[in-house]
């Protein structure tokens, strides 16, 4: 009878320490969903739900909750639920994709993975890990999912892929997606004698106006460089060569007046622009040198210009692909334990679409890319090289 005691305060103790530990820990929840022997852990599936609702938002009026709202005709906590599900399933896709073409993670795609989740992951730890996203998870769904993403997309639409393209297809998006050219700028403004900037009067503005459009004249004649000229004002000025160029800028990112400038002109034709700040000489130049010179051979950035060119109907490609993917497992206890509104805080609780927003983003873009020689050159030599589309889920 001792003994039967004995055992009867065991197996309550031993309740009481299971309970004592949040409920018992279930080895089940976590993780979400597996395929052979490539397991989805539990916090990648919450990363892709809260990538979900994060989309959910940009589809929602800043006034309104997200959870409250209707998405596509539908409750915005199922969209979001099954557009999750839409992520995980394509994760398994591009992974039988990735293994169906022969590809694999050399070591300095693992190093680029690395690095990406190191810059990344810094900026949204603090958000994620209370969801319950580790560094871990999200390195597998976003930092090494975006890696296979990118090297299955090269190969899909490469030569013998499935959706290959035709040949010169990425340079005719280049020439037709791009300008270059180049440029030097005038400022409407001097210095003082205390040091104070001061605008140029009618007259001095007219007088450097008259100076510009020789320059121009010279150029287009053959008589002068666009570089020299840079040269023979500076030093009138007194100022250092602002001389930029050649640059290859997408057509898309110039502001209104270089967009106008350069296509009121041919190819190797100068001419001047005013912005609010001063005036630009500009030469347009040709789109095909610069790619032939700068970007045909170049796999990093014909990989980008792919992503750029391709990237979302490749992203919409995957996603319509993968609900045909067979052999998940899928551990929908775990999944179902994970509620929608656990990822809602006070700072994304309503959604982040606004057209008067969006209005007034876009008026102080234009604004801020005329504001000042230094900072078009700047942003005009960002946007050179073609940006990298990053996919999430």
């Amino acid at each position: 009878m001792r003994n039967i005691w004995k055992r009867v305060v065991a197996v309550a103790l031993s309740l009481a320490l299971c309970l004592s530990f949040a409920g018992c820990y279930d080895e089940n929840k976590t993780w979400a969903a597996r395929q052979g022997d490539d397991q989805l852990p539990i916090g990648g599936y919450i990363y892709y739900l809260y990538s979900a609702y994060m989309e959910a938002a940009n589809k929602v009026g800043t006034d309104t909750s997200v959870l409250d709202s209707e998405i596509e005709g539908q409750d915005a906590t199922q969209w979001i639920k099954d557009l999750a599900m839409k992520y995980l399933k394509a994760y398994y896709y591009v992974g039988d994709k990735f293994e169906e073409y022969g590809l694999e993670i050399t070591e300095e795609d693992q190093q680029q993975v690395e690095s990406t989740t190191n810059n990344v992951w810094s900026y949204y730890q603090t958000t994620m890990e209370p969801m319950g996203i580790s560094r871990a998870s999200f390195e597998q769904t976003y930092s090494l999912y975006g890696t296979k993403l990118q090297k299955l997309m090269a190969a899909m639409y490469g030569e013998g892929g499935e959706l290959a393209l035709e040949d010169g297809a990425i340079e005719e998006y280049y020439c037709g997606a791009y300008t270059n050219y180049e440029y030097f700028y005038a400022s409407l403004s001097t210095t003082n004698d205390e040091g104070e900037s001061v605008s140029l009067s009618d007259e001095e503005k007219t007088a450097l106006k008259e100076q510009l459009d020789e320059y121009v004249d010279k150029i287009n004649k053959g008589d002068m460089t666009l570089s020299e000229a840079a040269d023979d004002y500076a030093k009138d000025s007194g100022n250092e060569s602002s001389y930029m160029g050649p640059m290859a800028v997408k057509s898309d990112n110039l502001s209104s007046e270089v967009f106008d400038g350069l296509n009121s002109v041919d190819e190797d034709e100068a001419t001047v622009v005013e912005t609010n700040t001063g005036y630009l000489v500009l030469r347009k130049l040709s789109i095909k040198d610069y790619y032939d010179e700068n970007v045909a051979g170049n796999e990093e950035q014909l990989s980008s210009l792919l992503s750029e060119m391709k990237g979302k109907e490749f992203n919409d490609y995957v996603l319509e692909q993968a609900s045909s993917v067979e052999g998940i497992e899928l551990n929908q206890a775990a999944i179902d334990s994970i509620k929608v509104t656990s990822l809602v805080s006070d700072s994304n609780r309503n959604g982040t679409s606004s057209e008067e927003s969006a209005e007034s983003s876009s008026a102080e873009e234009s604004s801020n890319s005329e504001s000042s020689a230094s900072s078009e050159a700047s942003s005009d030599q960002e946007t050179t090289s073609s940006e990298s589309t990053s996919s999430e889920g």
